[in-house]
């Protein structure tokens, strides 16, 4: 991603994010996809990035150039104004992002996706199966987590997959979710006003898993009950959610943790020297372990 500055009379005095979708990452159809999404939540006024059409209407293009080893899918989005959150986190950011999170879902709970719409699901083939955007399978990743981490990593995605299979996917409970929304990645705060950027996780997932996903940043935090309860009173200011998905509110923050887990394996594959990946897989370990041994999950 990269920003830049608008030229000439038709975007004069405004910014601009020039994206180079990474290769490989995601499947045919999906990065248009994601475009068409953010156009129906920018003309329903959500605070997200609006795309920027080619003069002949496409939403993206492929672009190749020399000493680049393969083309590159390429879009543009107005730059969203705004900063990220400020340390230390408080209930206002929370409450922020609760509704942000709320009016997101409402939306997808409306809207029609186009013919054609491809976007990935968090549900255990995307979790932790054969449809992560790892470039490797289950069978692959599996065998390779490390001995210490595997009792824990086993008995959360057991647990999750028992919750998704009672739950089933209706419209109740799944639909399309951002699911990487945090305190330290892709919420901006312009005056008061919590705003969604960097959709390209975004898919199919449980909408709690959606909520889930910002009090991970906040485990360690000893505010976090307060900054939990601030986020579903944002939350539950703009739309409701049973009680029943609630009380699985600790579970999906251990699933994204076990998506860490997964996801950590995997890029050591890749490259065994990842001293990030290796230090985010542990950090999840002791999270989901704490997790289980004081009951809560």
């Amino acid at each position: 991603v990269g920003r830049m500055d608008a030229e000439g009379d038709l975007f004069a005095g405004d910014c601009y994010s020039l994206r180079l979708h990474q290769p490989g990452y995601q499947k045919d159809g999906a990065v248009d996809s994601e475009l068409e999404w953010l156009s129906a939540m920018s003309e329903a006024g959500l605070p997200v990035p609006q795309p920027i059409p080619t003069e002949d209407g496409e939403l993206s293009v492929e672009v190749s150039a020399p000493g680049v080893p393969s083309a590159r899918r390429c879009s543009l989005l107005r730059w969203v104004r705004g900063r990220m959150a400020s340390k230390p986190v408080r209930p206002w950011h929370m409450r922020a992002i609760g509704r942000l999170i709320a009016r997101l879902q409402n939306h997808a709970s409306g809207w029609r996706p186009p013919p054609g719409f491809v976007r990935r699901h968090y549900d255990r083939n995307g979790l932790w199966g054969d449809d992560t955007g790892t470039g490797y399978t289950a069978d692959e990743v599996w065998p390779k987590i490390p001995g210490r981490y595997f009792d824990e990593f086993h008995e959360v995605t057991a647990r999750v997959e028992e919750v998704m299979e009672d739950w089933g996917k209706g419209p109740d409970v799944y639909g399309l979710i951002h699911a990487d929304l945090g305190t330290e990645a892709n919420v901006l705060f312009h005056r008061g006003e919590a705003r969604a950027i960097d959709f390209d996780d975004g898919g199919y997932g449980y909408w709690v898993y959606d909520l889930a996903v910002p009090l991970v940043d906040l485990e360690d935090d000893e505010s976090l009950p307060t900054l939990r309860d601030a986020l579903l009173e944002g939350y539950t200011e703009i739309r409701s959610i049973p009680e029943e998905q609630l009380e699985k509110l600790e579970l999906f923050q251990a699933a994204f943790r076990a998506l860490e887990i997964f996801w950590g394996t995997a890029m050591v594959l890749r490259n065994p020297e990842s001293t990030y990946w290796m230090e985010r897989r542990e950090k999840a370990w002791t999270h989901i372990g704490r997790a289980l041994e004081t009951n809560a999950i």
